[in-house]
């Protein structure tokens, strides 16, 4: 029976993403002259990709859904043109000669935008077209096709159909914050991972209790607009929040036990989440990690509570956000999934053990988690052009523009 397959986090737009199609694209114009980044390799790993995903078709009798557990696209630290512009690339590689049953987009705190974008079209822009107000709107979908998830069909998601190859347009699905599906007998609910994240909900659970997941989502909206996307299309001053956010993060992941106790690191985490790109980015799942997964899953049983038609009693979790795979842990009474993720910026899992993660699962056969190689090559080209952007790109908030405040020549 046909698999369903998910990955997450491949962060798109950013230089440091694996899976970026057009590595060309990512050179910025102040290294383009450096005779390291003159000639980027061409990435074959979107092709692989391509060939893993024939390789589980062939397998299982082919594929039922491919599920994009979040942070697809980097809208906090790469422009909007330069995200689309790769992840229409790669969409059109990795589904060469495939006909996935459909293709779901669960989107996460990096690419948070997109939901907010679908709202203001399906509940705003829509009805305005139809000479109607706009009424206030659910700040979630529903978690299932059957359920309220959005489809090609919705005014909302029609914006990003262009993204996909033609044949795959009205097969396009778009969930938020959760996704559930089946897979043989069993279950599986697929959320990024940021609604359990100590920092990212921190709002909705420590400054005031969210009721429920529209309330959760409501009171982090605006938190996460402002972080996770209003710093990365800020132009000239985007190049300076990236390069502040890269260096503390850098220096927050080599000293991270010895800072866990220093002030400041908590004022910083306070104002603007987690420095190391997400609170729980690189974490694996410890007793704090599963806690909060814990905490996130009360809120999916009293919906069920509510609607016990739109949330199974029993499912698996696969998450992302982490970047780290998860093989099956028990968190509860919830099987746990994590389907690792693309970029390598990270200290972990380093030079020598280049890999990231696809989660499989097939009916009738144990979930899993494949991983996946990562040429040196390419994680040398990335790591290496990351690393110079930052070096190139000085942190100077206070400089003043060239000529302001000159006496004028009459």
């Amino acid at each position: 029976m046909p698999a369903v397959v998910a990955i997450s986090d491949l962060h798109l737009g950013e230089e440091s993403s694996a899976l970026n199609p057009l590595l060309g694209k990512v050179v910025p114009p102040i290294l383009q002259d450096d005779d390291a980044f003159k000639n980027p390799p061409q990435n074959p790993t979107p092709y692989e990709l391509n060939i893993l995903l024939h390789k589980i078709a062939w397998e299982s009798g082919g594929i039922a859904e491919v599920v994009l557990v979040g942070d697809i696209i980097d809208l906090t630290l790469a422009a909007y043109s330069d995200c689309l512009l790769q992840a229409r690339e790669f969409f059109r590689l990795i589904f060469t000669g495939l006909s996935p049953g459909a293709v779901v987009w669960v989107p996460g705190n990096h690419d948070h935008h997109i939901w907010l974008q679908v709202c203001e079209e399906e509940y705003i822009k829509w009805p305005l077209l139809n000479e109607q107000l706009p009424r206030e709107y659910p700040r979630i979908t529903g978690p299932g096709k059957e359920t309220g998830a959005f489809n090609s069909m919705n005014f909302g998601v029609r914006f990003l159909l262009n993204l996909l190859p033609p044949f795959l347009r009205g097969r396009f699905w778009l969930a938020y914050p959760n996704y559930v599906t089946t897979c043989g007998e069993k279950t599986i609910l697929f959320h990024h991972g940021h609604f359990f994240d100590r920092k990212q909900s921190w709002i909705g659970a420590n400054v005031i209790q969210a009721q429920n997941l529209s309330e959760l989502e409501m009171f982090n909206s605006s938190y996460l607009e402002f972080i996770m996307y209003g710093s990365g299309q800020s132009g000239r001053l985007s190049e300076q929040i990236e390069n502040a956010y890269e260096e503390f993060r850098w220096l927050l992941e080599k000293m991270g036990h010895v800072l866990d106790y220093i002030a400041i690191r908590k004022i910083f985490q306070r104002l603007f989440g987690n420095l190391k790109k997400g609170g729980d980015r690189n974490a694996t799942l410890g007793s704090g990690l599963s806690t909060r997964i814990e905490k996130y899953l009360q809120y999916i049983e009293s919906e069920r509570e509510l609607a016990p038609e739109v949330y199974p009693p029993e499912f698996s979790l696969v998450f992302g956000h982490t970047h780290r795979p998860v093989h099956g842990e028990q968190v509860g009474n919830c099987q746990v999934y994590n389907a690792g993720g693309w970029t390598v910026d990270e200290l972990w899992p380093g030079r020598d053990n280049l890999r990231s993660n696809v989660f499989v699962a097939v009916p009738g056969k144990q979930f899993e988690v494949r991983q996946f190689s990562i040429r040196r090559d390419i994680y040398d080209f990335c790591h290496n052009l990351n690393a110079a952007l930052r070096d190139a790109v000085k942190i100077n908030f206070g400089a003043v523009p060239r000529g302001f405040g000159e006496p004028k020549n009459d």
